[in-house]
């Protein structure tokens, strides 16, 4: 199962930009819960609402197995605010997760616009900095 392949076909299918902000909080929504079930459904590694070790906070999907956890942003406003929360959440849960349940791979899924802010400056020194806490993280363009 490809998370993100499934992302890129189940997006288009809900999410219009001129969407006004009560709709658009449905599509979002309605996108993350369909995505988490697709995935979880198809791939018994994965698992949804995963809960960050020791704080009341969840990642929307990590795949067990492999110990990567995927974070969605649905909408292009403020990414790049919910990126540095996601990469907080990791280095918050590797702290204090046993070993065997640290997460290795951080992939950030967003609208193409703010993903690409997060490819440069500020995002992608904190793609640097989160190597030297052990983990990896992407930014991936949907």
């Amino acid at each position: 199962m490809n998370p993100i392949a499934e992302l890129r076909r189940i997006h288009p299918m809900y999410w219009r930009d001129e969407q006004n902000v009560s709709s658009a909080t449905r599509a979002a929504g309605r996108i993350t819960r369909e995505w988490q079930q697709t995935v979880v459904a198809g791939d018994a590694a994965f698992v949804a609402e995963y809960r960050v070790h020791g704080l009341g906070e969840k990642i929307d999907l990590v795949d067990v197995k492999r110990r990567v956890a995927y974070e969605l942003k649905v909408s292009p406003n403020n990414t790049h605010m919910e990126f540095y929360r996601d990469v907080f959440k990791v280095l918050a849960h590797n702290e204090a997760a046993p070993p065997r349940e640290r997460i290795k791979e951080l992939v950030f899924l967003a609208p193409t616009r703010g993903a690409e802010r997060l490819q440069r400056g500020l995002g992608e020194t904190a793609c640097r900095i989160a190597e030297k806490f052990g983990f990896t993280v992407k930014v991936i363009a949907i």
